[in-house]
């Protein structure tokens, strides 16, 4: 499993838990805020990504998810710089 789908399983797992939200609810472009998903939401969302895995997601690009394929696509980048800065310093 990749960082990229244990960070979605997380995502999953809280909009369940918070939303009510069901994993095969949520489709790639399924819009954040037509499943009630907030700017709170998201920052919640960005706090666990930042925590858990150490990736920071900043407020500016959070700002311009619209929905779960956008989210999905920042992370996708956002894993992938820091993976070449890990090889960088290497």
């Amino acid at each position: 499993m990749s960082i990229v789908d244990e960070i979605q399983k997380d995502i999953f797992d809280y909009l369940d838990s918070h939303y009510g939200i069901e994993q095969d609810e949520i489709k790639s472009h399924s819009a954040l805020n037509e499943l009630g998903v907030d700017s709170l939401g998201l920052l919640a969302i960005a706090d666990i990504v930042r925590k858990k895995y150490g990736i920071v997601l900043d407020d500016e690009r959070i700002a311009s998810v619209r929905t779960f394929g956008d989210f999905t696509d920042l992370l996708e980048r956002k894993v992938a710089a820091r993976e070449s800065a890990i090889g960088a310093e290497r």
